[in-house]
């Protein structure tokens, strides 16, 4: 850890540029490929390298700013007009930004960058800058930069003779070595037995008690460290370099900032809290004045008007500071939508497919912690559209489309929620695969799947273990997705809907609301306990009729007009005891996810009321049905209803 606080400030400061650097890098090497001649933005895109390599090299990790200077003579040629912009060279611009992109998280999480292999991108960019082709460099695993490289697949056995290969190697390049190489030898055995040591379990019994991955790892780690020894090695550094890497090592071992945990944040919008602040101060001092006057027995008409009035304001100007605060909290959701044009491109490449992506709505502000969660879900829906959705050019041809599929990502306010679009001009689902799927996978019976609607049907892709896809693949047919999709969303307090036509296309619509931490709610009381429901998924209150309550299926349901809506007592939901189970004088509320609604039953209305959702925490946070607590004015506690999963479970 850095013992000058100006070091580790600069470091911190030095992760979370580069990381947003990152982030709109990707998206310009995309514009760049559709837009070869804009001169702007291929400037744009060697001025983010540049930075990276300049302040990387500052900081003593040589191993990023070696990559950034090698990206740099392409974009260079570029600039001059030796090179033309081609999928070649954005391709390899983008494992640039790939290995990039894995150094500062391993950076950011304390890791070692040594060992980052990156020789193949190397090459490619030598081959690219004389004029070559690349296709004949064999292919080199690319970094995983969501969950870490990835490993070539080998038994233990083929790992162990590789490490105990290489050592040999080492060994047998002694007799040319100077007694101040000797030393760098003897660290370097030290750093593979501390390795070595690290693991006393035998491995017949990791093979056993773990995984086969975790078998793999562990000796994937130990010829890690032999490589990062023979590199020291082969390299013979001077005492100079040496002191140089050892403070990138250390440096590297301190967790800073990251992109994740800041925002920036409008100036106008600070100066506002500000003067807001201000206000509120100027309340304080009222609100005292008049305190000392009470205390002294002014009792006056005049002093409780000028109390009702200070209190009056002091309310408004917290609700003020409360909406500015949440302002600052909100940010484009252009920043998740970045990444989306680099995942269909690969998506396209991977499936020869020829894919555009159309997006809108990027300026709609949404909570950021909104924005952190939705990430994955959007990754998933993207790839179920390429994969799932969008036929090969051929095959569109045939069906007279244009042989360019399209994806549409958009974005749009409605009150105090944000849709969210992803549709593709794809096949459409087919209502009865899905359901003949759903049987053969023990999901549904064929009595239920007979009695589905088309509507219905689509809500099958999120059961889990569900797949149509015929081949599995690292994108789908393994049946883990889409559930995971929705219940995601689900945790975020919204809801997933799909429309579909069979040879039109699909589309996924996302409703979540813009912050979670202050919603309207509408309190009921449920037998003698207070509960809030939020207002936003609230469509009417009606009285409970009792001759229009019937069962079907052996459930509740209601007629409210035209409409059967499922019927659900919170007294029994909740298992609040002594209730009465009578219907008579009692109301119900409809909730609605959607197309999908609900009736509550409930024995009171208590009025509307801004709360603040505090979490449960990981014991109780699983519960289902309860989506958080608030605590009202008078200091109780009130469970705050997941409308989500009570709609979800009963349509």
């Amino acid at each position: 850890m850095y013992n000058d606080p100006e070091m580790q400030e600069i470091f911190e400061a030095f992760v979370v540029e580069s990381t947003e650097l990152l982030e709109n890098l990707s998206q310009d090497l995309m514009l760049l490929e559709s837009n070869p001649e804009d001169e702007e933005l291929l400037n744009r895109i060697f001025r983010a390298f540049h930075t990276i390599k300049g302040t990387s090299s500052f900081m003593g990790f040589e191993k990023i700013s070696t990559l950034t200077h090698h990206a740099e003579d392409i974009l260079n040629k570029l600039r001059k007009f030796e090179l033309k912009v081609n999928q070649q060279i954005i391709d390899v611009l983008l494992e640039v930004y790939d290995y990039l992109f894995l150094m500062i998280q391993k950076v950011k999480e304390g890791e070692d960058i040594s060992n980052v292999d990156y020789s193949n991108t190397l090459k490619k960019i030598e081959v690219i800058k004389s004029g070559g082709s690349v296709d004949e460099i064999e292919p080199q695993i690319q970094p995983e930069i969501e969950t870490g490289q990835k490993i070539e697949p080998s038994s233990g056995e083929s790992k162990v003779a590789q490490v105990l290969t290489k050592a040999s190697e080492i060994v047998s390049k002694a007799g040319d070595f100077t007694p101040e190489e000797y030393e760098l030898i003897n660290a370097a055995f030290e750093e593979v037995n501390k390795e070595l040591m690290a693991q006393k379990t035998p491995q017949v019994e990791v093979e056993k008690e773990g995984s086969p991955e975790q078998s793999v790892n562990v000796v994937q780690t130990q010829e890690e460290s032999v490589k990062a020894a023979d590199t020291k090695i082969e390299q013979k550094p001077e005492t100079q370099e040496v002191v140089g890497t050892s403070k990138a090592k250390e440096s590297a071992k301190v967790p800073g900032a990251t992109a994740a945990e800041t925002i920036r944040i409008d100036v106008s919008r600070v100066e506002s809290l500000m003067n807001l602040s201000g206000e509120l101060v100027l309340g304080r001092n009222r609100l005292e004045q008049i305190t000392r006057n009470l205390l002294a027995g002014e009792l006056s008409k005049e002093n409780l008007k000028e109390l009702e009035e200070t209190t009056s304001q002091i309310d408004f100007i917290t609700s003020e500071i409360q909406a500015s605060v949440m302002r600052m909290r909100m940010i484009p959701i252009g920043k998740l939508f970045q990444k989306a044009p680099r995942i269909v491109r690969d998506l396209a490449k991977q499936f020869n497919k020829k894919i555009q992506l159309i997006m809108e709505g990027e300026e709609t502000e949404i909570d950021k912690g909104i924005i952190d969660e939705l990430s994955d879900p959007l990754v998933h829906m993207l790839r179920n559209a390429c994969d799932h959705g969008i036929e090969p050019p051929e095959e569109r041809i045939k069906l007279g489309k244009p042989e360019v599929g399209t994806v549409y990502l958009g974005a749009e306010q409605e009150g105090n929620n944000i849709v969210i679009r992803i549709s593709d001009d794809g096949r459409g689902m087919d209502p009865e695969r899905l359901k003949a799927k759903a049987i053969e996978r023990g999901l549904i019976t064929p009595e239920e799947a007979s009695q589905m609607s088309d509507k219905e049907s689509y809500q099958l892709i999120f059961q889990p273990g569900f797949s149509t896809a015929q081949i599995i693949s690292n994108v789908s047919g393994r049946g883990v997705g889409m559930d995971v999709v929705r219940t995601n969303i689900l945790k975020l307090k919204g809801m997933i809907d799909i429309e579909s036509e069979k040879g039109v296309g699909t589309t996924f619509i996302v409703k979540l609301p813009l912050t979670l931490a202050i919603i309207q709610g509408l309190l009921v009381r449920v037998h003698s306990e207070i509960y809030a429901i939020p207002l936003a998924s609230v469509l009417e209150v009606v009285d409970c009729d009792v001759s229009k309550v019937s069962t079907i299926n052996k459930r509740e349901v209601i007629r409210i007009r035209s409409d059967i809506l499922p019927l659900i007592r919170l007294s029994r939901v909740l298992q609040v005891n002594g209730t009465n189970d009578s219907l008579a004088d009692k109301y119900v509320v409809v909730v609605g996810i959607g197309e999908y609604r609900v009736g509550l039953v409930v024995d009171e209305l208590l009025g509307q009321q801004e709360i603040v959702i505090k979490s449960l925490g990981d014991f109780l946070g699983h519960i289902k049905g309860i989506a958080g607590v608030t605590i009202l004015g008078d200091g109780s506690v009130v469970i705050i209803i997941d409308i989500g999963e009570l709609v979800y479970s009963r349509s």
